[in-house]
């Protein structure tokens, strides 16, 4: 997985992100999501392409701008990946019939994306169906931290 820490630094958003990172790296056994590996590389677009090259299976941020993802959601679109908004759901009141991974909102500053999944031999469609399930899943690990959306500044 590849994320980024982001440019905001108050108290509360750093410890939403560390929390999220700490769930997504503890062993399954106290809770967590037991990451092999969880890669900062320094910005999104770069995060996007290994995501989109396969050698990353997921991306999670929240607080990019628009132009610091916009082209990498592009390259991974365009592999076969799929892109998701990236409020997370951990500690939330969203109810659970509705936590489902919606559609990328550029402006929103939130962004899950998965590689590329081919469909199982005789299930079209199951591969898209896995990329929702592990967005799913990511967004169930992670908090929702708030940023104002770019154009409502």
């Amino acid at each position: 997985m590849v994320a980024e820490h982001g440019s905001a630094r108050s108290a509360q958003v750093m410890k939403s992100r560390f929390d999220s990172f700490t769930r997504l790296l503890l062993d399954k056994e106290h809770g967590g999501a037991c990451l092999q590996n969880l890669r900062v590389t320094g910005a999104a677009a770069p995060d996007l392409a290994l995501v989109a090259k396969g050698v990353a299976e997921i991306y999670w941020e929240c607080g990019p701008h628009a132009w610091d993802f916009a082209a990498g959601v592009v390259l991974v679109l365009e592999s076969g990946g799929a892109v998701f908004d990236g409020a997370g759901w951990w500690g939330s009141n969203v109810p659970q019939s509705e936590r489902i991974p919606q559609p990328l909102n550029i402006w929103n500053r939130k962004i899950v994306a998965i590689r590329c999944i081919p469909d199982l031999p005789g299930k079209p469609g199951s591969g898209r169906e896995l990329q929702k399930q592990l967005a799913a899943e990511l967004l169930e690990i992670v908090e929702d931290i708030p940023y104002t959306p770019d154009g409502n500044q």
